[in-house]
């Protein structure tokens, strides 16, 4: 049995996915999505649980009688504060100011799809199938580190997710054997000097100055004492500070984000960038505050014997041509909690396609994607269950901390 025996509503997944679309929600705040979900869930008939691993979370689960391997798969479902463009379409965000510009719309039709496939050839299956709906992945507290801590992934063998993105064309499948995901946590330095008139600068301080020094520095900090072979990303993207021509700034806010290939780096980068700000901070007279986002995102590493099977159920749906190499990301993922605890596996889905405008990065506010790949989507995860419902030879439990 593969996937091609089993029947795929492309254009129930349309209506799922724009309905999900036109309404979309911040965060942990997803009363209208999960009512959704949860109405689709009831159609098909199959069990689910709310709320209990954290604030509109949704788990279904398929044959829970068959205890011998279970298979999690997971979407996110939480959309971003971005004011959406696309004014021809039909389906643009009806929430002003809100818009699902990073695809998590098309993981939640995905995964209803998948349930309703599933769930149709349950007698079929000799394992357990959990469907993890999961709010807040853009974030934090993390949604995915919240149903971690609520025990989701305690009865889950293995568990695997889709991204989808406007880079690839569509249809095609990217993933690897190795880190998909850089780690992150994101940093806030205010800075407090004393303000003085332009033409009496020697009666300030300079709050401003300091944090030309701290930019300055970790640019410096980048080029000469990280391994040019490693990855840091370490960006001030705001920088706040003064009030008028006629005096100095008397404060200055720079916040920005640190995304590492290593944990190790990471620790490291952390820690010279707190050095630097206060060693500046010292030296130039001013007080200073500085705060982390939280404990930071773990990079989301992929299981290499889920990969080497994962590729041949890829393959079965697409073709050999369509299935490619997914290089490391920056980006972060907060799937890689669920992976600190069992096997996991992040596939990309590419849904690039010009001629229906379907062409514009994640996080952007022309972003929409070729709504075609949807039944790809769940074409390969029923045919990576339908592959793997007996278990996967040599997976490896990941290292606790």
């Amino acid at each position: 049995m593969d996937h091609t025996s089993i029947s795929v509503d492309q254009q129930d997944l349309v209506r799922i996915r724009r309905q999900l679309h036109m309404y979309p929600e911040l965060r942990w705040d997803l009363p209208l999505t999960t009512a959704l979900v949860k109405e689709e869930l009831d159609k098909i008939g199959v069990d689910y649980v709310a709320d209990q691993y954290g604030t509109n979370t949704v788990v279904a689960t398929i044959n829970p009688e068959k205890t011998d391997f279970t298979i999690g798969i997971r979407a996110d479902m939480d959309a971003l504060p971005i004011t959406e463009n696309n004014l021809d379409k039909p389906y643009r965000s009806r929430h002003e100011g809100i818009m699902h510009a990073c695809g998590h719309d098309a993981h939640t039709t995905m995964l209803i799809g998948a349930a309703r496939a599933l769930y149709a050839i349950r007698d079929q299956l000799t394992c357990r199938v959990k469907l993890l709906f999961q709010p807040c992945e853009e974030g934090r507290p993390s949604g995915a580190k919240t149903m971690c801590e609520h025990g989701v992934m305690q009865d889950i063998d293995c568990i695997i997710m889709c991204h989808v993105n406007c880079v690839d064309g569509v249809h095609v499948i990217s993933s690897n054997p190795t880190v998909t995901n850089c780690a992150s946590v994101a940093w806030k330095i205010t800075l407090g000097g004393k303000g003085a008139h332009v033409a009496a600068p020697h009666w300030g301080i300079d709050a401003l100055a300091a944090g030309v020094k701290i930019y300055n520095g970790i640019q410096q900090m980048l080029t000469r004492e990280v391994d040019p072979f490693d990855t840091c990303v370490l960006s001030v993207t705001c920088m706040h500070a003064g009030e008028t021509v006629s005096s100095n700034a008397a404060k200055c806010v720079m916040e920005g984000s640190l995304r590492c290939l290593k944990e190790k780096t990471m620790k490291w980068a952390q820690a010279r960038l707190e050095k630097l700000a206060h060693s500046v901070a010292e030296e130039a007279g001013v007080t200073i505050e500085m705060g982390w986002s939280g404990e930071p995102l773990p990079p989301a590493t992929n299981d290499p014997a889920m990969y080497d099977t994962f590729v041949k159920s890829a393959r079965k749906v697409v073709g050999e041509e369509r299935v490619i190499y997914l290089p490391t990301s920056p980006g972060a993922e907060d799937f890689a909690y669920y992976e600190k605890e069992k096997p996991g596996l992040l596939f990309g889905l590419g849904m690039r396609n010009e001629a229906k405008g379907a062409c514009a990065p994640a996080h952007n506010k022309d972003w929409d994607i070729d709504e075609d790949a949807l039944e790809t989507g769940v074409r390969v995860f029923v045919q990576f269950v339908l592959d793997n419902m007996n278990g996967i030879k040599g997976m490896k439990m990941p290292e606790k901390e």
